[in-house]
């Protein structure tokens, strides 16, 4: 299960897209950045820049401790490479969808 820490914004809608396309299983936590919910030190310890979206993934392969993620670009690298989906090994086209990505 990943818990997403997210708001309406342009970077949040990323998130869920890939998501939504990759069937991950996910629970949505509002962070509403216009009451100032960034700056609460629960958020903060999961993204210490105080940016929105932000993920805890509870499931990391290897059986892992629990991985937070944050800023929006890192977040999908992260799950691109968790699912091995939407981001070639080949090192043309993986730098192509990089370079889209940030």
């Amino acid at each position: 299960m990943i818990d997403l820490y997210y708001w309406p914004t342009p970077n949040g809608h990323k998130i869920t897209i890939f998501l939504e396309e990759a069937g991950l299983d996910y629970q949505i936590y509002p962070v509403d950045i216009s009451a100032g919910d960034q700056f609460k030190p629960s958020f903060l310890a999961i993204a210490p820049n105080n940016r929105m979206p932000a993920i805890v993934d509870h499931s990391p392969s290897a059986g892992e401790e629990p991985v937070s993620v944050f800023e929006s670009g890192a977040i999908l690298m992260y799950l691109a490479e968790k699912t091995g989906r939407f981001l070639p090994q080949e090192p043309r086209a993986r730098v192509s969808v990089v370079q889209w990505l940030m």
